[in-house]
């Protein structure tokens, strides 16, 4: 779970860039990568809270 978090923060943002740049040229880039990476952090953090949640015994 963990693994899918980080790899996130690598492959979004690029994944973003490219998109972006074929679509929208220099300023859709970086938007693009800006989303992407807005998303990887979202997804990071959802696996963080993830795995917390499933490591405590309340």
């Amino acid at each position: 779970m963990v693994a899918v978090g980080c790899l996130a923060l690598l492959v979004f943002p690029i994944l973003g860039l490219i998109a972006g740049g074929l679509l929208a040229g220099r300023s859709g880039a970086e938007w693009g990568a800006g989303l992407g990476l807005a998303v990887a952090l979202g997804l990071s953090g959802a696996m963080g809270w993830g795995l917390v949640k499933a490591t405590r015994r309340d």
